[in-house]
């Protein structure tokens, strides 16, 4: 199916859509395999789009009552500021920034938020900027620059608001004095492609930049900030939500421990080697600053609100959690034998169980050597054909969806895959050979010609990854997988 086909499916839905306008291509995700299981998982993974909207969290934990705004335990005189500056990037930044304007009015003066392309037209009317992402672009190094510039002009007296949040790094970037944007961007590639978690590829990005690890709150000195982010890492911490305008935490020493333990060290250009060796490289201090940090969503709140979804659909859930990490395939293939196990022998989950998860995120370690052509796809496809491979062996009824939550998963226009226990089989009847697709990291080509790409466009916001699994009894596969595995009463 085309994108434009697609977009295309989420209007004029019959009744059996009805609860995933957020998934775009619900029916052609129906029309096969175990349906009734795909349309739970469906369901709940909709849910969780829903909770994470970042406009609606501002809206609940932000309040302006006659010039005082009121947000996390500050209390800020809005008739007593000098100018109220609005700056931010990320793919959660633009609802953020739209529903701080909608609360301020012309109380903004000015500002600067980045968005991925094609997604920011008539969100804010403060200034905005599109830019790229995984990979910054010429766009993303104007962004930063101006960015820069706009902080550069703040003066003491005036409230910075900023958002920022998962995706900055590649959509407004900024590389120090003496390192080529082209070896930032290399810089980047590798560190996307080396399987390292979020938390150690941002310990390299913070080291390298004129903008992260606080050298934008640097350049802010004098000004207050109230900042609001979204979490898209385990552990929540702060300075790898939102580290332009956060004290960093980490130091070039563990930067350059990541880059050798990965080994990249050798790859990386030799201006970053050597900015790296520099005391150039450690973050300032921001003792003294004014600084105050809002996580308004993370992902123990959005896992929450999809239990309850659970709860409704007549099923009963079980917390995963939000601090799942590791590399796709692998952790795929773990969660499809325990589902697995589940149906088949009531262990460890019961059949009418729902597994949910929401945060954390999955990797996939490339090894471009030039024999194997890599092909398209991204964590959450990989996870979800790794779940086929692993429930597919023996009998099973159960069914998954992995989503990333913004809507791009790596990069591609696909947010993730929707498969279940017939997957495998569908696959090898169509001559599609899984093991190929995991050799050559190519899941989005292979979900696509199954129809098990799920598509939802931009979301706005990041939690990074969401993660639903049903599981139904294997005896009641008899009735064919249309019907599979249904408990009474149950959707």
């Amino acid at each position: 199916m085309t994108i434009s086909a697609a977009i295309a499916e989420s209007q004029g839905r019959p009744a059996e859509l009805e609860g995933l306008t957020q998934i775009r291509n619900a029916s052609r995700l129906l029309d096969h395999g175990h349906t009734a299981l795909r349309r739970v998982v469906l369901d709940v993974a909709a849910a969780g789009l829903r909770a994470a909207d970042p406009a609606a969290a501002v809206g609940r934990l932000v309040r302006l009552d006659n010039g005082l705004l009121r947000a996390g335990d500050r209390c800020f005189n809005l008739d007593a500021v000098r100018s109220v500056v609005l700056l931010g990037a990320g793919k959660a930044s633009l609802p953020i920034a739209a529903a701080m304007e909608r609360m301020l009015g012309d109380r903004v003066s000015g500002g600067l938020v980045v968005g991925r392309r094609g997604t920011s037209r008539g969100r804010v009317r403060t200034e905005v900027a599109e830019a790229d992402h995984p990979v910054p672009s010429a766009a993303s190094l104007a962004a930063g620059r101006r960015l820069a510039a706009i902080a550069d002009g703040v003066r003491p007296g005036d409230l910075v608001i900023t958002a920022f949040t998962g995706g900055s790094s590649a959509l407004a970037c900024l590389p120090p004095e003496g390192v080529p944007f082209a070896a930032k961007q290399h810089l980047h590639s590798l560190l996307l492609d080396s399987g390292a978690s979020i938390a150690e590829i941002n310990t390299v990005r913070k080291h390298v930049s004129a903008l992260k690890g606080g050298r934008l709150a640097d350049r802010l000195r004098g000004a207050s900030i109230l900042n609001f982010t979204v979490s898209d890492v385990v552990g929540d911490s702060v300075d790898l939500l939102c580290d332009p305008v956060v004290p960093d935490t980490t130091t070039t020493r563990e930067a350059v421990a990541v880059l050798e333990r990965c080994g990249l060290w050798s790859e990386i250009a030799p201006e970053v080697r050597q900015h790296l060796l520099s005391e150039r490289s450690e973050s300032p201090s921001l003792a003294g600053a004014d600084i105050t940090t809002v996580v308004l969503l993370t992902g123990a709140v959005v896992v929450e609100r999809m239990a309850d979804r659970v709860r409704e659909l007549g099923r009963q859930p079980v917390i995963l959690g939000s601090a799942f990490e590791g590399e796709a395939a692998t952790l795929g293939g773990f969660v499809g034998m325990l589902a697995a196990e589940s149906s088949a022998r009531g262990r460890p989950f019961a059949p009418g169980s729902v597994l949910v998860g929401a945060g954390g995120e999955a990797t996939v370690t490339i090894r471009r050597s030039g024999e194997v052509d890599v092909g398209l796809g991204g964590p959450n496809q990989e996870t979800a054909l790794g779940f086929a491979r692993a429930a597919g062996r023996g009998r099973a009824v159960v069914a998954a969806a992995f989503l990333d939550s913004d809507g791009s998963d790596g990069g591609t226009e696909a947010a993730g895959g929707c498969v279940d226990s017939s997957t495998a089989a569908s696959a090898a009847t169509a001559g599609i050979d899984l093991g190929d697709a995991f050799a050559r990291h190519d899941s989005a080509a292979t979900l696509r010609l199954l129809g098990d790409l799920v598509m939802t466009g931009s979301t706005g916001t990041n939690v990074s990854d969401l993660w639903v699994v049903a599981i139904d009894a294997a005896e009641h596969d008899a009735a064919g997988p249309g019907a599979a595995g249904r408990p009474a009463g149950a959707p």
